[in-house]
C-alpha cells in the first residue's frame, strides 16, 4: 500500500541537469567534439576539461559554463567554441545521449498520485530544455516546464516566483530540489525550503547550502519528509 509522504507540500520544483537528466556524458562528448576544430589554437600545455570540470563548471556558472573555460582561447574564439558546443549538444540529444535517472520518473509519478504538483524549473537555455523534454517526454511528468533563460537577470528567483503563481501555492507549500548553490540561494531569497540532490554528482560538498540533502534517490523521500515537517511548523 502506498504511504502518503507529504501532507503539507503542494509543489515540488526540480532543476534539470544532474538531477532529472543525466547530462554528464552529453556535456563531455559535446565539448570534446567542439574542441577538435580548435586543436591548433589551444596551447599544448593546457589540460583539456574532463567530466568533473563540466560538472563543476555547471555548478558554478549554470548553463553558461562554457563561457568560463580556461583553455587559452581569446574571447572571439571562445564565442565560436560556445556556438559549436550548442550544435554538437543538440545533435547528441537527438541521437539519444543522456537519460532520465533510473527510478526518478516512477518516484515522481508517485507524488503526482498523491496530488503533489511537479514543476521543472531548469537552469538551462530554452532550446536545450525543449530538446531534452521532447526526447524524454518530460511533459508527461511535469505539469509546468520553465527555464531560467526566459527570465534574464535575477532569472532563478523570477522563475521560482512564476511557478508558485502558476500553481497557486504559497512559500510554505513549496519545496525546491537542486544541485547548485545559486539555485539554493535564489530559493532562500524567497524563503523557500530546499533539498540538495546528489545522485547525479561526483562531489556533494556544495549541497550543504541546501536545507536538507538527498545524496541518493533512495534518500529523497526521507529528505522531503523532513521538509514537509518543517512546512507543518510554518503552517501551524
Amino acid at each position: 500500500m502506498a504511504v502518503h509522504v507529504l501532507s503539507n507540500i503542494r509543489l515540488l520544483v526540480l532543476d534539470l541537469d544532474y538531477l532529472v537528466f543525466d547530462s554528464a556524458a552529453l556535456k563531455l562528448r559535446a565539448l570534446r567534439q567542439s574542441l577538435i576544430s580548435f586543436a591548433d589554437t589551444i596551447p599544448q600545455n593546457v589540460r583539456l576539461p574532463d567530466a568533473m570540470d563540466a560538472e563543476e563548471g555547471y555548478r558554478d556558472y549554470g548553463f553558461r559554463w562554457t563561457q568560463y573555460l580556461e583553455i587559452g582561447l581569446g574571447a572571439e574564439r571562445l564565442a565560436e567554441l560556445q556556438q559549436a558546443y550548442r550544435i554538437h549538444e543538440e545533435r547528441l540529444i537527438e541521437a539519444g545521449v543522456g537519460q532520465i535517472y533510473p527510478g526518478l520518473k516512477e518516484l515522481l509519478e508517485h507524488f503526482r498520485r498523491e496530488n503533489i504538483d511537479l514543476a521543472l524549473g531548469a537552469e538551462a537555455r530554452r532550446d536545450y530544455l525543449l530538446a531534452v523534454s521532447d526526447r524524454h517526454e518530460l511533459d508527461s511528468v511535469f505539469q509546468t516546464v520553465l527555464c531560467t533563460e526566459e527570465f534574464g537577470v535575477g532569472s532563478i528567483d523570477e522563475m521560482l516566483g512564476e511557478l508558485m503563481r502558476h500553481h497557486e501555492v504559497n512559500r510554505s507549500e513549496t519545496v525546491v530540489l537542486g544541485t547548485r548553490p545559486a539555485y539554493f540561494q535564489a530559493a532562500h531569497n524567497l524563503d523557500l525550503v530546499t533539498v540538495g540532490c546528489g545522485w547525479g554528482l561526483h562531489r556533494h560538498h556544495r549541497l550543504g547550502d541546501a536545507d536538507f540533502q538527498a545524496t541518493t534517490l533512495s534518500h529523497l523521500k526521507s529528505a522531503l519528509q523532513e521538509a514537509d515537517n518543517l512546512a507543518a511548523r510554518y503552517l501551524a
